[in-house]
């Protein structure tokens, strides 16, 4: 049988993850009556509509078609050609991969283990920023690229226009296929184009070409996950050689770890195991190993008797934000790091370290890749393991007299020598919003540098601070553009940038979780509406409380602090009828009621403590 190593990208909620089901029916390995996205497997990928982790599916493909046969039974006779019918079968090995820009790595690791890629567009939507940032990891990769127009059976679907952005991009209109990946029009079509298009293993150059003339054991791996009956599950492309299950196996990144093949398989989707997988073939790998930290994506395994040269692995993952996390109960710290150690054995993405706070107690200050991939991360750790947790504010990395901070509280306020990350940013969105995009990325304090108009859409390319592009740009975006645009970014440098901290005392106290690095210019903005926001997350009490955000010394601990006040509302208290129970009588019985509810309250905002709760915490992303 021929293989296909191809894999599906596109930008997020284009149909990928629906394409693949009807790949699946059309090739048998599912029937109809499955459920919608069957790959979107997670509980988060479902509420979410969106591709998390990736997904190696293989599949087989029955294929008919006419072999001429030349019959001829001596030199003298003429030649006879019988056309007959024959059926070939085709194994399809695909990997349906996220489509947000916070999961790109996973794109990337993917398309360095197959020979081609299917590119999806919406259209009704056209191209978008991650429609082109994965057409170019694409390109990177020497992958050959199909071009897949879907949803042409909606009534908005503009399907010559999407078509002329499509070869704007190179490909051209005989490449281009239409399909619904929802009703199942067209589909058969991509997967024939697959198999006429894509190189079969070995017949293109290139780190996903594998390596046929390699006799020796040479697998790439992309994927693992940890069975806790088993051990390690590596899911790898192999490149050279054979790998059979009872084999012992050395990892080169990791010389002293050495594992046994327990079992082999592969998804179809259920699992199916076999014996061997040889060079061109995607499949899971069973270990005896149970410390998935000894086995990195990216790492190629081998015959440690034997060993084959490592192949080229990925880049390592750079956190862009930084968050902290803390347990809303102390004892749980245990609990949080156990959980943090196993999801960053599934997501090589996530870094995190200890800190400790003195409001919130010990936690971990963890790098993410956006914040969609930190609100992932949060709703993981609080479903599948059931923890509560206390969330602070995002940043991002500065540099301070050359040395690399992400902590508010590292930051020293008198510092001059100060430079943040610079985002190159390019942004899709229909030419009627350019201008309030335009106005847009002046106010985050960004420079536009390229315009480009493809079809009806304008491609704009600026630099903007990563700082300003975290907190609140894509909400202000997509509210700004009708929900039209979309963005890719990616950190191009650091710059000298004029930046203060920004810290926040309820009822007088600093809240350690809320102080943030904020740009001198625009802090009383971000101070006032950040007061606002948390005057409706902080729920009413018996006194009334007052948020004041100030700028100036770190140590600012008190309205007596060294700290300018900037902003300050006041959460109004509660105030009970103390009058109710009386009725009638002199008017100092009720003014010596009101008098004693007085001295209680001023004896609350002496002595009484605010719980802040974790929608405060969130609220600094919506400023």
């Amino acid at each position: 049988m021929e293989i296909r190593n191809f894999a599906l990208i596109a930008h997020v909620d284009h149909g990928k993850s629906t394409l693949a089901d009807r790949i699946m029916e059309i090739c048998g390995a599912v029937d109809q009556n499955h459920p919608e996205q069957l790959l979107d497997s997670l509980e988060l990928e479902r509420e979410h509509g969106i591709t998390i982790k990736l997904k190696a599916i293989r599949l087989v493909y029955r294929s008919s078609f006419i072999v001429n046969r030349i019959e001829k039974e001596s030199p003298d006779e003429p030649l006879t050609i019988n056309d007959s019918p024959q059926i070939q079968n085709f194994v399809l090995n695909l990997i349906d991969t996220p489509g947000h820009v916070d999961f790109s790595y996973e794109v990337s690791r993917s398309l360095a283990s197959v020979e081609g890629a299917v590119l999806v567009v919406d259209a009704t939507q056209g191209i978008q920023a991650q429609t082109l940032a994965n057409f170019n990891l694409a390109l990177e990769a020497n992958l050959t690229i199909i071009p897949v127009i879907n949803k042409i059976d909606l009534p908005q679907a503009q399907i010559e226009k999407t078509a002329q952005e499509l070869v704007s991009l190179g490909f051209s209109e005989k490449e281009i296929i239409k399909v619904s990946a929802r009703t199942g029009e067209g589909v058969e079509a991509v997967i024939r184009a697959i198999i006429d298009r894509i190189p079969a293993p070995g017949n293109t150059p290139g780190v996903s070409s594998g390596s046929p003339g390699v006799s020796k054991p040479q697998a790439l791996i992309f994927d693992s996950s940890l069975d806790p009956y088993k051990g390690v599950v590596a899911t790898v492309r192999v490149f050279g050689g054979r790998i059979n299950v009872g084999d012992r196996i050395l990892f080169l990144a990791n010389p002293n770890a050495k594992a046994t093949i327990l079992q082999i398989g592969y998804l179809t989707p259920k699992p199916h195991f076999v014996e061997n997988v040889t060079s061109g073939e995607i499949a899971f790998v069973v270990t005896n190993l149970k410390d998935l930290s000894k086995v990195k994506v990216g790492d190629t395994i081998t015959d440690p008797k034997s060993p084959a040269q490592p192949l080229p692995g990925y880049q390592a993952a750079k956190p862009v934000v930084f968050l902290s996390f803390y347990p809303s109960d102390p004892k749980d710290l245990v609990k949080l790091k156990d959980a943090l150690e196993k999801l960053k054995l599934n997501d090589s993405s996530l870094s995190f370290t200890t800190e400790s706070s003195i409001s919130l107690g010990q936690g971990f200050r963890i790098g993410f890749l956006g914040l969609l991939h930190a609100q992932i991360t949060q709703e993981r750790l609080e479903r599948e393991y059931d923890l509560d947790i206390i969330t602070t504010s995002p940043s991002v990395n500065f540099i301070v007299n050359d040395k690399l901070i992400n902590k508010a509280g590292d930051f020293d306020p008198t510092e001059k020598n100060v430079k943040e990350p610079i985002a190159s940013v390019t942004i899709f969105v229909p030419q009627a919003y350019s201008g309030v995009v335009s106005k847009l990325i002046t106010d985050k304090r960004g420079e536009q540098e390229n315009f480009e108009t493809i079809g009806n859409l304008l491609k704009i390319e600026a630099k903007i601070p990563l700082l300003e592009l975290l907190i609140g740009f894509y909400d202000q975006l997509k509210s700004q553009t009708s929900g039209y645009a979309s963005l890719d970014f990616e950190i191009a440098d650091y710059r000298p940038a004029d930046l203060v901290k920004l810290d926040i005392l309820v009822n007088h106290e600093p809240i350690e979780g809320l102080s943030q690095i904020v740009p001198r210019v625009r802090a009383e903005e971000i101070a006032r509406k950040l007061c606002e926001k948390l005057k409706d997350a902080i729920p009413r009490q018996q006194i009334p409380i007052p948020i004041q955000a100030a700028i100036g010394s770190a140590s600012v601990a008190s309205a007596k602090g060294a700290g300018k006040i900037i902003a300050r509302e006041t959460i109004a208290s509660y105030r009970k009828d103390v009058t109710a129970k009386l009725y009638g009588g002199d008017v100092t019985r009720k003014m010596k009621l009101l008098e004693k509810q007085k001295k209680g309250k001023k004896r609350m905002r002496r002595f009484g403590q605010v719980d802040i709760p974790q929608e405060a915490f969130l609220a600094v992303l919506k400023i």
